[in-house]
């Protein structure tokens, strides 16, 4: 996996993608340029901190289906598109499909950098803000089924007798399942477990 900051460019131009590659290479990015939605299909390789700069309008495959396409992979990718003619229907779809900005030409050099540092943090943060929630989920698979639900009832602040009464078991069973658990998710607080339960329950939103 490459960890330096990286930007494809996808344009059939090739004047305006050595001009677009020139920027970025002298803001300090690594830059990969592509003529085609095929040729950057079959040439790119996954990077955590990277972003896709790509023409709305180009033969064969366009910028919309190219967008589609990556969805349809599954290729997290944060992606720009760029347009002549950005109109209200077209930036919608863009949207709607995925993209994280739509610019229209001309446009500033510095706008276009901005935007890219804008889309790969955003990315950054999407994927910690994931990966968070999958551990969550997972510590949460790890217990029982009635261990699951002491863990919810102790997030939502009910002490052992509580939660004993709406479970139909003793204070000192549940004060049991809560050492158990407390022992299986490595935690010692009752606002860990919380805090748990709450990045599992995110992640069906």
């Amino acid at each position: 996996m490459i960890s330096e900051q990286s930007v494809f460019i996808v344009d059939d131009d090739a004047s305006f993608r050595n001009a677009v590659q020139r920027v970025f290479r002298s803001a300090g990015f690594r830059v990969e340029t592509f003529e085609s939605a095929a040729a950057f299909l079959s040439g790119y390789q996954p990077c955590d901190e990277a972003c896709l700069i790509l023409d709305l309008r180009m033969p064969e495959v366009g910028g919309l289906e190219l967008l589609e396409r990556l969805r349809q992979r599954q290729i997290d990718l944060p992606v720009i598109i760029y347009t002549g003619n950005a109109d209200v229907p077209v930036t919608v779809r863009a949207m709607q499909t995925g993209a994280f900005a739509v610019v229209e030409k001309p446009f500033s050099d510095e706008l276009l950098i901005e935007r890219v540092r804008d889309a790969i943090t955003s990315s950054r943060m999407r994927r910690a803000r994931n990966a968070t929630i999958a551990e969550a989920r997972a510590k949460l698979a790890g217990l029982t089924e009635r261990e699951r639900e002491i863990a919810r009832c102790l997030a939502e602040g009910f002490s052992a007798p509580q939660i004993g009464a709406q479970l139909g078991i003793s204070a000192r069973t549940v004060e049991a399942h809560r050492a158990n658990l407390f022992r299986k998710l490595d935690v010692t607080s009752i606002a860990t477990v919380a805090q748990l339960v709450l990045w599992a329950d995110l992640g069906d939103g």
